[in-house]
């Protein structure tokens, strides 16, 4: 399932020179390549490689004794690392850094090494509650389950269900508790490339991060659905009128 974490800037080099900076610097056993968006002329499209130990890389995919078999046999013919990566989105109108990937200690490492190489501060997206009761209200055609923090002595309470605009305990939480709502799941209100699959959003406004699922496989990356639920994040904020001159 895709998981997108998110974060903002304030300044940052126009789309040529992020793809010059990038594609010219290397590092011992990472690297990132960059190239304009296709599809977007404000939009770069990142990559950005690494070396893993193959213990640290399968251990999160297989089970145990699938784990060990795997790894034994990599190593007995001379395969201790594998090289992986993660794609990563900018975008010099939204002000955004999309990295797909849980905001872990990897998505910390490789934003530290754009700041660097970029001379530009990158910021965890943060959402209010006010901001996620906006973004259900106005793009969800259904909210499936939302996360309270800190209510009645919980450290979080969770409600599941259908359609819980319609939910007693639900609207009783909203009224009670509003500034208590910290993460959503909805069926979003967006155009999808896949017209029978219906993906079900997940928006952390704590971690500042985007988790896509669905019922059926997916058989392509979602990066036009994730385009539009960055923009209805950024909106939401109110953040897209505060544009800055590219350097």
């Amino acid at each position: 399932m895709p998981v997108i974490s998110v974060f903002r800037f304030e300044m940052i080099p126009e789309t040529h020179k992020i793809c010059r900076i990038l594609n010219s610097n290397k590092f011992e056993g990472k690297w990132f390549t960059a190239k304009p968006s296709k599809y977007n002329e404000s939009e770069v499209f990142i990559q950005f490689w690494f070396y893993e130990d193959v213990e640290e890389s399968f251990k999160r995919i297989y089970s145990e004794d699938d784990f060990y078999e795997i790894v034994t046999y990599l190593k007995e013919n001379g395969k201790n690392k594998v090289l992986k990566r993660i794609y990563i989105f900018m975008n010099t109108f939204l002000k955004t850094l999309e990295v797909y990937r849980g905001n872990d200690e990897k998505t910390t490492e490789l934003v530290s090494i754009l700041e660097s190489l970029l001379d530009c501060k990158f910021e965890q997206l943060s959402l209010p509650p006010e901001t996620l009761a906006k973004i259900f209200s106005e793009h969800s055609n259904e909210l499936k389950q939302v996360m309270f923090r800190n209510v009645n002595g919980f450290f979080y309470d969770i409600i599941r269900g259908n359609y819980l605009e319609a939910n007693d305990k639900f609207i009783e939480y909203m009224q009670t508790f509003p500034d208590k709502l910290r993460v959503i799941s909805f069926r979003p209100k967006i155009k999808f490339l896949n017209n029978f699959n219906k993906y079900q959003v997940t928006v952390n406004g704590d971690k500042g991060t985007i988790r896509l699922s669905s019922n059926e496989v997916f058989q392509w990356r979602p990066r036009f659905e994730i385009r539009q639920l960055v923009f209805i994040l950024i909106s939401s904020l109110g953040l897209l009128g505060k544009r800055q001159t590219p350097l």
